[in-house]
């Protein structure tokens, strides 16, 4: 028994049958999150594009001419010289030293060649130049300080004082307070050896400015009366040599610095117990040969004999003095 077909030939589906709905509009929300995709990509795009271009543009500049890029970056003259230093040089000499350009722009300068003019000048220890946009030239010394003072020739002036530093560089200076510099003791004893840059720097000077710094800090009393120091003995004996107002010779023992603050105030007690004993003028004070007996120190003292009408003989005797000297109320400068 056969059976029905349940769909004949020449029978009608639903889907064959016209649909007459219009499809659904779309929302708000959804166009504006379309417009809100599109725009953020249109944003991304355009950024890449003036990344490019800006690139683009720089390469063709650097591969240009820098004088060209200087006027492009900063046409502004310098109007400003902004000096920091550690000494007494001041605007007048900076701007007098660099002597720029009137009309010359940051990257115009060159500053190497700056800082070069700077460092020609001795006091100048060392230099930075720095540029600071739009017209400002930065400039930062670490100026040397004087320790001691050398007369030197210097034209047809004659010979004109100059000062010598820690380092043991000779220099003119510039700016310094004049009653400064009168206080300062002499150099004597020396040899001063030219090289290609000027005078090379005195031997010893780091161990004679320990000495002067120890009695500056510690014996202000003393230092202040102290006229001379020689150098001549120094390199071959290791001893300094001062000349004072009252002393005609006091010698230290230079072999270490550590070792000066102890001699000062042997010094110190010594020339009390001398001016206390006697009215005879002190020859020599020989603080470099001092030393101990029973816990006591020591030092040869030379007097001077005053014999009228005749050449004067001097009086040699030891000064004992007791193993407790002053404490320092500091620890002494290294620099002076």
């Amino acid at each position: 028994m056969s059976k029905a077909n349940p769909n004949p030939p020449n029978a009608r589906s639903w889907r064959d049958i016209p649909q007459q709905v219009k499809p659904r509009a779309m929302s708000r929300g959804g166009r504006r999150r379309v417009l809100w995709s599109f725009a953020r990509w249109a944003a991304v795009l355009g950024g890449v594009a003036v990344l490019l271009g800006g690139v683009y543009f720089f390469t063709e500049i650097m591969s240009g001419d820098t004088r060209t890029l200087a006027r492009a970056v900063n046409a502004v003259p310098v109007k400003t010289i902004a000096l920091r230093t550690d000494g007494v040089l001041d605007q007048a000499w900076i701007t007098r030293t660099l002597a720029l350009a009137p009309k010359a722009t940051l990257m115009d300068l060159d500053l190497e060649e700056l800082r070069d003019r700077l460092l020609a000048d001795r006091q100048v220890r060392t230099a930075t130049v720095s540029r600071k946009f739009p017209d400002t030239l930065e400039v930062t010394l670490s100026e040397r300080s004087p320790v001691a003072l050398i007369n030197l020739q210097s034209g047809p002036a004659g010979p004109q004082p100059h000062v010598v530093a820690r380092d043991g560089v000779v220099y003119r200076g510039s700016g310094y307070d004049q009653g400064m510099l009168a206080g300062l003791p002499w150099l004597d004893g020396f040899k001063l050896r030219r090289g290609p840059d000027g005078y090379e720097p005195i031997y010893g000077m780091t161990v004679v400015a320990d000495l002067l710094a120890t009695a500056r800090n510690e014996a202000a009393h003393l230092y202040q009366s102290w006229r001379v120091v020689s150098l001549a003995r120094l390199e071959t004996d290791a001893e300094i040599e001062i000349r004072t107002d009252t002393v005609e010779r006091i010698i230290f023992n230079a072999r270490t610095s550590a070792d000066f603050l102890r001699q000062v105030a042997q010094l110190d007690v010594l020339l009390d117990s001398v001016r206390a004993g006697t009215e005879q003028p002190v020859e020599e004070i020989n603080l470099a040969v001092g030393r101990m007996i029973d816990g006591r120190i020591q030092v040869p003292v030379t007097f001077k004999e005053t014999v009228t009408g005749a050449k004067p003989t001097p009086a040699r005797r030891a000064e004992t003095l007791p193993n407790t000297l002053f404490k320092p109320t500091r620890p002494a400068s290294s620099e002076l």
